[in-house]
């Protein structure tokens, strides 16, 4: 079901399909580092911790997503339940203050979107810039955050990024915008 995101992290996980995939994800490699910490998934613990800590910062979407997973950057992933816009993929950029529609189902960010698109969805090429000049990968609970978000004028290169704990980052980043 999963078989190209797998293969794309060379992941050697056995994934079950029991028909929902959203549960199957989260319950069997939910917790884990994907790509050196280039994607990583909640787990089932996470996913209640982190959909507050996304409420907060973006209270508009409050109930209207299922969190699943972050990124290197510290951006979060959820599967949008909004009426209009079912089943898309939300990526909350908390370093931009945007929310971002990526317009797929769960399964095609999944097979598709990461493993063809691995640029545009999680920045790759700007993670492996940033792994050379820091010499550092990302541990699980943690991200490569903006010293100066870019909502507040700050540079999107390596220089303006600091690896951080993610609950920090959010929580910092969620007070200062919503002042």
């Amino acid at each position: 079901m999963i078989n190209d995101f797998l293969n794309y992290f060379e992941s050697s996980e056995e994934f079950n399909w029991s028909g929902d995939l959203y549960n199957d994800f989260i319950t069997k490699l939910g917790g884990k580092r994907f790509g050196e910490g280039l994607f990583n998934s909640f787990s089932m613990e996470n996913v209640s911790k982190w959909t507050e800590i996304i409420d907060e910062a973006y209270p508009a979407f409050k109930g209207l997503y299922k969190a699943f997973g972050y990124d290197w950057l510290g951006r979060c992933f959820g599967i949008d339940l909004r009426k209009d816009t079912f089943g898309n993929v939300l990526m909350f950029e908390i370093g931009t203050n945007d929310v971002l529609e990526i317009p797929c189902s769960f399964e095609n960010f999944l097979n598709e979107e990461i493993p063809l698109y691995s640029d545009a969805c999680l920045a790759k090429s700007f993670y492996d810039e940033w792994k050379n000049f820091s010499g550092k990968e990302i541990s699980y609970g943690r991200c490569a955050g903006y010293k100066i978000p870019l909502f507040l004028g700050g540079e999107d290169n390596v220089n303006n990024l600091e690896d951080s704990d993610m609950e920090v980052y959010w929580s910092v980043l969620t007070q200062v915008k919503n002042r």
